[in-house]
């Protein structure tokens, strides 16, 4: 029967029914099929060939005098693997044994005694490479070669005072050591904490009396040469040491190289109770192999196990060949811990270069760069573009500001064409009125010349006036339709006196209606100028009116200032002032008519802009143009409440100034 015509009637048993039976029946047939496929595709993959096993199989057995877990040990088996797995054209078959000598108690002197059980396990087996951890364990493989493996070449661990010294080397024996050099530890924690006075050493002599003898000699004879106490906790129970470590001063420094067994015959590890000892000690400790770093410890110059563990890997591996290598020494390593250090406040310009930091807390940089990458992206973009905007828009207020300029611009070019075309339109039509009023006065003067009557002398002199006031409206006439069509007009040398006495003469009487009294101030001897004296009489005309105009607004707008104490005005004061300025004659029109308001005075000299309720804003214009025409300069200095005063000048004539 099919398998899935079993599966079907037994579920046909157990439910019953014809329905539930052709259900089931389904069920089992899909299953059946699809374990049919699963195992038609498994067999049409392709078979993987495993590699064959290249070269013989070496058999190690590791030897350790206390037990594999510890961290030491742990530390040194993992390069020890990795040296071995270096190896090409062999395989290594890595066994691993311990004496544990500490918590047994025992002795190798009594190999029998102390390790009969492993010659006994393997006692129907051949090593190659036996690897003693210890001077122990070394002894000990020294002592039972014959019994165990007498062909297999060793390999040993030789701690600084523990090697050999009794003859030569023995029969294919090699080693590997490490410098662990007490100097080293010590000058690098004086290095640290320079102000160190004592110098105390923490150990067991149980485990290894000849590393504990050479270090206790060592360290009292630092001590001594770098006139320092010398203090040795060395087989001390574990209370008094716990008291003698919390009692020790803060200005000393502790060297820790292993504590293993307490007075009551506890076990330790000498990494496993190092913290606890450093939380008692106020002073700084140092260790000697890198496992005691991270427990407490500042650190020290360190054995690094796994680093000794490669060697001893790759020696193991090069012992396959005749003869044996020599011994490989590998040297210390300065590890400290930056927790450590910092607890101590110890100052980075103390740690020796080169040397090894752990557990240094990242910066803020190395923990978050990514997110500070893109964020300074992100921020640099948005600063660009910040900046783009910004740069945009000073451009287009810029391009407005310049548009506007030039709109004004070319309506200030239009009122000035409107108002040339006026000028020459007014000069045109005033000429032919001029004319024919000159020539009525000369007609008259004839008529008048035979007239012997009492008035005709004072009418003569009326007649003589009003033709002089024509032909100089004439001569202005002449000016202004000269300045429109830009013709070169005449320069000539102009008396300074001469012409602020011609101008009084024309405003004076107006002036003196009015009640503004006008001072004259001129330097003596003051050189004559060049320039148009009808134009320069006309500038100076316009700048008394201007002043005359402003004293009578400000008249205007204090009605009470401007009565005295009779009823009679205070009058206005008008000062002419003229000297000498380097190479011009500066005049200037200072008044007390208060002055122009701050928001216009920028604008005065353009043409209509006026601070009068029915001027034109044309006179002040006018006068820039016929100083501009004198190759003059023409200044302002207001004073908002007082007054304003317009400097005027004019270049000096001399006999070389073109006419």
């Amino acid at each position: 029967m099919p398998p899935g015509r079993r599966i079907e009637v037994l579920i046909a048993a157990l439910m019953g029914g014809r329905a539930r039976v052709r259900a089931c029946g389904a069920i089992a047939a899909a299953v059946v099929a699809l374990a049919v496929a699963t195992f038609a595709s498994a067999a049409d993959l392709p078979v993987e060939k495993l590699p064959a096993e290249a070269g013989p199989i070496l058999r190690v057995l590791v030897i350790d005098q206390e037990g594999p877990t510890l961290p030491a040990f742990v530390k040194f088996m993992e390069g020890f693997r990795a040296g071995v797995a270096e190896t090409k054209g062999a395989r290594f078959e890595v066994f691993i044994e311990n004496l544990d000598v500490v918590r047994l108690g025992r002795s190798v002197d009594d190999p029998d005694r102390a390790a009969g059980w492993l010659l006994e396990k393997y006692s129907d087996w051949q090593f190659d490479v036996i690897v003693p951890m210890s001077a122990v364990a070394r002894d000990f493989v020294l002592a039972s070669r014959d019994r165990l493996s007498p062909e297999a070449r060793i390999v040993g661990f030789e701690r600084p005072g523990d090697a050999l010294t009794t003859g030569g080397i023995p029969r294919d024996y090699t080693y590997v050591t490490s410098d662990s050099r007490l100097e080293d530890t010590v000058t690098l924690a004086c290095r640290l904490f320079p102000g160190s006075r004592r110098i105390c050493l923490v150990g067991q002599s149980e485990i290894h009396p000849a590393v504990t003898a050479t270090f206790d000699a060592t360290a009292s004879r630092i001590a001594e040469e770098r006139g320092l106490e010398y203090v040795p906790l060395i087989d001390v129970g574990l209370s008094e040491l716990r008291r003698r470590l919390r009692e020790l001063p803060a200005d000393s420094v502790v060297i820790y190289f292993g504590y293993w067994k307490d007075e009551q015959g506890r076990s330790y590890f000498p990494s496993e109770i190092l913290r606890s000892l450093c939380l008692e000690a106020k002073a700084p400790v140092f260790g000697l192999i890198d496992t005691h770093v991270g427990q407490g410890t500042v650190g020290g110059a360190c054995r690094e196990l796994q680093a000794i563990g490669l060697a001893a890997g790759r020696l193991v591996a090069a012992s396959r060949e005749r003869p044996i290598p020599p011994p490989v020494n590998v040297p210390l390593v300065t590890i400290l811990d930056d927790r450590e250090l910092r607890r101590f406040r110890v100052p980075a310009s103390r740690i020796p270069k080169g040397s090894r930091v752990l557990f240094r807390e990242p910066r803020l940089w190395d923990r978050y760069r990514p997110h500070l990458m893109a964020g300074g992206a992100v921020l640099a973009f948005q600063s660009l573009l910040l900046v783009a905007l910004v740069t945009q828009s000073r451009r287009r207020r810029r391009a407005e500001r310049i548009v506007a300029e030039q709109r004004d611009q070319i309506a200030h070019a239009g009122r000035i064409s409107t108002l040339g075309q006026l000028a020459a339109s007014l000069a045109h039509e005033l000429g032919q009125p001029l004319g024919a009023i000159l020539n009525n006065l000369e007609a008259a003067e004839i008529l008048l010349r035979d007239d012997d009557s009492a008035n005709a002398c004072e009418l003569r002199a009326i007649v003589r006036d009003i033709a002089a006031d024509d032909e100089r409206a004439g001569a202005v006439l002449d000016r202004i339709r000269a300045m429109i069509r830009k013709q070169r007009f005449t320069l000539g040398p102009v008396e300074v006196p001469g012409l602020i006495r011609a101008v009084l003469m024309l405003a004076g009487p107006r002036l003196a209606s009015d009640g503004i009294v006008v001072t004259v101030a001129c330097e003596p001897a003051l050189p004559r100028v060049a320039g148009d004296e009808i134009l320069l009489q006309q500038a100076l005309l316009n700048l008394l009116g201007n002043s005359a105009d402003a004293i009578r607004s400000s008249r205007a707008a204090s009605p009470g200032v401007a009565e005295g104490t009779r009823g009679s005005r205070d009058p206005g004061t008008i000062t002419i002032r003229a000297r000498r300025a380097g190479d011009m004659v500066e005049l200037a029109v200072i008044d007390d008519g208060g002055g122009i308001g701050e928001g216009v005075v920028g604008e005065v000299l353009e043409a209509f802009a006026t601070t009068k309720d029915e001027g034109l804003g044309m006179g002040l214009p006018i006068v820039r143009s016929i100083v501009e025409r004198h190759d003059g300069r023409l200044r302002l200095d207001n004073a908002p409440g007082r007054g304003l005063t317009v400097f005027l000048g004019v270049p000096i004539w001399e006999e070389s100034t073109p006419v």
